[in-house]
């Protein structure tokens, strides 16, 4: 499946291989649980995969909508998504926006951080291998086991800083 852009429209991103090797994950995770694999949750799957971006829950149903896919109805897809996040397809991103929730594709991405202007919400995402090697450090010097960890820098992005 394509890549879906802000406007909706579907573009070229993964190959059938990548595509195919997320959705056997998301049919693993449905099994273990007990879940009924189906074709309205294999077109959310595919179209979260598929997001460019950041997306939340209207942005997702309005790409499936577009899609023309039938049967996803809204509580469909807010009950599939934390399915999904626990597949490790998605995670939850942009925590710091509050009321709102915000998710991305995690599967086969890099992991990444985020700055974010406080004014104009500009995301900005970047890697940074010294956080990982601090966060790293720091977790084992606590005795902690690390599992995941989420980095926001707010501030003001240079065009909102210079008004």
């Amino acid at each position: 499946m394509g890549q879906l852009s802000e406007t909706g429209r579907i573009f070229e991103r993964d190959s059938p291989e990548t595509v195919e090797r997320a959705l056997a994950i998301f049919r693993r995770a449905l099994k273990h649980k007990h879940l009924r694999y189906s074709s309205v949750r294999e077109a959310i799957a595919r179209a979260a995969l598929a997001y460019q971006g950041h997306f939340e829950v209207n942005d997702l149903m309005g790409a499936l909508t577009s899609a023309n896919i039938k049967d996803a109805h809204l509580a469909t897809v807010y009950r599939t998504l934390p399915l999904l996040v626990e597949a490790g397809l998605i995670q939850h991103a942009l925590l710091s926006s509050g009321e709102r929730r915000f998710y991305e594709r995690a599967f086969e991405r890099p992991h990444h951080d985020h700055l974010i202007c406080v004014d104009c919400g500009k995301i900005v995402e970047f890697e940074f291998e010294a956080f990982e090697v601090l966060q790293r450090d720091i977790a084992t010097r606590h005795k902690f086991e690390l599992l995941d960890h989420v980095h926001e820098l707010l501030g003001r992005c240079d065009a909102c800083a210079s008004k």
